[in-house]
């Protein structure tokens, strides 16, 4: 039994078997299977991490898209009643509004422009979402779009304090 590994030590038998090469067939599975199973698997692992994290990124753009347009909305709001205050009038009143808003990317539908008779103002306002795929893909595009209503009315100038 010479340069032949010897797995029990005893005279030979059933249980003493040397073994000198494996097999050829089973030489051409080992080496076949180098780790294809582990590639395969960390492959799909990452397009699945991948595509995960782009979905959150889409939402969480659309959500801070939409938070952020209501604080900028009252930002123009403010800067709108203050101008409705001082001048008296609606369109001036619109166009300190549009200033405001446009200073961030948002637009404020014209139409939906009030003014009461208290100097309070309400108007509806829109931004496009900031996103790496959904606003590029045209059926999905006006998921991206963000739009709210906007009511704010002037601070009381009495002289009551609470």
């Amino acid at each position: 039994m010479d340069g032949c590994l010897t797995i029990k030590s005893g005279p030979p038998g059933p249980d003493n078997v040397c073994m000198e090469d494996p097999p050829a067939r089973m030489r051409s599975r080992v080496r076949a299977d180098d780790g294809s199973i582990v590639f395969g698997w960390l492959a799909r692992l990452t397009l699945t991490l991948t595509l995960l994290g782009i979905v959150c990124f889409e939402v969480l753009s659309i959500v801070v898209a939409r938070f952020s347009l209501e604080d900028n909305g009252l930002e123009a709001a403010a800067a709108a009643v203050t101008s409705y205050q001082a001048y008296g009038n609606p369109r001036l009143s619109l166009a300190a509004a549009n200033t405001v808003a446009e200073q961030y990317g948002a637009t404020i539908v014209k139409k939906s422009f009030r003014v009461n008779r208290d100097a309070s103002v309400s108007f509806e306002i829109r931004n496009t979402a900031t996103t790496l795929v959904l606003f590029r893909i045209g059926p999905l595009a006006s998921l991206a779009e963000v739009q709210t209503t906007i009511y704010d009315e002037p601070l009381e100038t009495s002289g009551a304090q609470s």
